[in-house]
């Protein structure tokens, strides 16, 4: 029976699905589109290759920030990073999807981050938090290309500086043996994001690109760091994602209001059971906000119980996993939709009628929003003897509702470049 009051700690998870066995993933074709734009640009053959995908989320919807549980797969969409060392301390950077070639001096001690939302900001804030690991700068050569789509909710930027990560720890002859490497590497890539792009963001997106492997999901408790890799099965569902082609503008307010309206239920709590009983609603139960429910606020009482029923949905989620269950997977990704529409209110009316078209199409074990909301990205579980179905179905079915077309990724789990 799931704990109800802590979630994730059940018996029916794997104690060895975080495993430290050796494997590798086949380089993506992305790295020989860098490979070329390398030898066009430089004049050589790049000795050194990193790659990380993009990523989704399965199950988890806005519980990452408080303390909570999440499932999400990385994807083989990739960013890949190929060069070489040369003498100095300058690199040469070329970012293939923008035609933009940077210099940049290394052994600076105050780099000036640059515009806000350009790529060399993200790049300069991985060698800024690795900087202290290595002894002295390196100069060297890149080429920067992905087939990541660009504002889509699929953590293109994510994808990118664990790849930048990966390339510069290869550069210094550094190796990412085991998974506590690669979970120090994902704290150092927070901190380039929050201390010098200016990003509040979490673990969360790191640790789902760095620890993701083909026909596995990853788990993540967001307060214990505990890590787990629950197979997709022997034949893995297509992963789905469906643009509907909505503006994000609303969703960076929005996403600040609904952190907020958390905390007021946090609050509202200590006073109820103490300060030191609650940290986040990680430390409430549903039968507690049941019990308490007519005396909390009235909005931030539905935010609570999406958050709390959410993280039951995960452990369900990995443990219907683990029994090879499928179509229960989707049916809880289904529920984690209606949660997100009636109780946190992040859902939109396009993102229910893609939610709509996808669960009418053939194949489709289960579908919802993903990402912030309110706008973006539905994705969608789909057997794969099916796809073509499906990919038609749910784009006339969306089409029909909206007079938008929607754009289409399909993927499949998949994982980074080991160091």
């Amino acid at each position: 029976m799931t704990n109800r009051r802590n979630p994730g700690f059940d018996c029916r998870f794997d104690p060895n699905l975080s495993s430290r066995t050796p494997y590798k993933v086949n380089a993506p074709p992305i790295v020989s589109v860098a490979d070329a734009s390398f030898r066009r640009i430089f004049g050589a053959e790049p000795s050194l290759r990193s790659f990380a995908p993009g990523r989704v989320e399965i199950l988890g919807n806005h519980t990452d920030y408080n303390e909570g549980l999440v499932l999400g797969v990385a994807i083989d969409r990739h960013t890949a990073v190929v060069g070489r060392c040369v003498e100095g301390t300058k690199a040469t950077i070329h970012a293939a999807a923008f035609g933009e070639t940077d210099t940049i001096e290394l052994a600076e001690p105050n780099v000036d981050p640059g515009p806000e939302g350009r790529w060399t900001r993200y790049v300069l804030g991985v060698h800024w938090a690795l900087r202290g690991k290595f002894d002295s700068p390196l100069g060297f050569e890149a080429v920067i290309a992905g087939d990541v789509p660009l504002g889509a909710g699929l953590s293109s930027s994510a994808s990118l500086q664990a790849s930048f990560g990966l390339f510069l720890n290869a550069l210094h002859g550094v190796k990412i043996p085991d998974d506590d490497a690669r979970l120090e590497l994902a704290r150092r890539l927070r901190k380039a994001e929050n201390g010098f792009v200016g990003v509040a963001s979490g673990l969360l997106d790191f640790v789902t690109v760095l620890f993701g492997r083909p026909g596995h999901a990853v788990f993540l408790d967001c307060r214990t760091l505990e890590i787990r890799r629950p197979s997709l099965g022997e034949t893995p569902p297509a992963i789905v994602v469906l643009d509907s082609r909505t503006s994000r503008q609303l969703a960076d307010g929005m996403y600040n209001i609904r952190r907020t309206e958390c905390e007021r239920i946090v609050d509202q709590f200590r006073k109820i059971k103490g300060t030191n009983a609650i940290a986040s609603l990680r430390d409430i139960t549903p039968e507690e906000l049941s019990a308490h429910w007519k005396y909390l606020d009235l909005v931030g009482r539905t935010r609570a119980r999406h958050v709390l029923l959410e993280n039951i949905r995960v452990a369900d989620g990995v443990a219907a996993l683990e029994a090879g269950d499928l179509e229960k997977l989707g049916l809880l990704m289904s529920r984690s939709h209606k949660s997100s529409r009636s109780d946190f209110g992040n859902s939109s009316d396009a993102l229910d009628a893609l939610v709509a078209a996808a669960l009418t199409a053939p194949g489709c074990l289960g579908a919802k929003l993903s990402g912030a909301g309110w706008a973006g990205c539905v994705v969608a579980l789909v057997r794969p003897g099916q796809l073509d179905d499906f990919v038609q179905a749910a784009i006339s079915g969306y089409r029909n509702e909206t007079d938008t077309e929607a754009d289409v990724t399909v993927a499949y789990a998949s994982g980074c470049s080991d160091s």
